[in-house]
């Protein structure tokens, strides 16, 4: 059943990569950006989807090997995906110098953080869950904090985009992810389920910024 719903959650993590590159040609980068990170949680689910089938062993340890990679890897980025929202919002100090290059940096460092308390220490150790079979890393100890502090970066720039233009998406889809993310703590499912809604999030958000130009421009973050 679990291993059902996450083959249902890749396909329509699927669905919303392709509809984020429908808007390519009006959103430009940022579109293929948001269609990336929906493809990446797509295949986080795929690969706990298809353990059952696949089985323990090595080539279902490579298979989700490949989901911590992914994961400390790519879900930084969503900072980036966050910000270039903000600036097509209409808030232009996202789409400043200064705001791009501190949210490069975040990103980085947000990365490094993910790879030092994560890959780092990868030690992949066969769990079942359900119907599930999957490989978790028994090598990290407390918290993802990058993964925490990504999703609290999305709260505050979805807030300022909601304030400013009223587009409560990413911010709604972020608070989601944060408490799934927190109830997932024993049973994971609820976690994926959170990715989901903050990918749907991110491509509602992309479809409002796509359209007329929002008019509520404004030279400085929210306060």
């Amino acid at each position: 059943m679990i291993s059902a719903a996450l083959a249902v959650i890749a396909l329509l993590l699927v669905a919303l990569a392709v509809l984020a590159l429908r808007h390519r040609a009006a959103a430009g980068p940022v579109a293929v950006l948001v269609a990336g990170l929906c493809a990446a949680i797509a295949y986080d689910n795929a690969a706990v989807a298809v353990g059952r089938f696949v089985g323990f062993g090595a080539t279902l340890e490579t298979i989700n090997a490949a989901r911590y990679w992914i994961h400390d890897l790519f879900t930084p980025v969503a900072v980036i995906a966050g910000c270039a929202l903000a600036a097509r919002a209409g808030l232009a100090w996202f789409a400043g110098r200064p705001a791009r290059i501190t949210t490069i940096l975040a990103t980085a460092a947000l990365i490094a953080l993910g790879v030092a308390t994560d890959l780092a220490v990868l030690s992949l150790q066969p769990r079942g869950y359900a119907d599930t079979l999957r490989y978790v890393n028994e090598g990290a100890s407390g918290p993802p904090i990058a993964a925490i502090i990504t999703i609290v970066l999305l709260i505050a720039v979805g807030t300022a985009i909601w304030r400013r233009t009223g587009v409560a998406w990413l911010c709604l889809g972020a608070i989601a992810m944060f408490v799934a993310a927190a109830v997932g703590f024993r049973h994971f499912w609820i976690g994926n389920v959170g990715e989901l809604l903050l990918q749907a999030a991110f491509v509602a958000t992309l479809t409002a910024t796509s359209r007329a130009p929002l008019d509520r421009t404004v030279s400085g973050p929210a306060t």
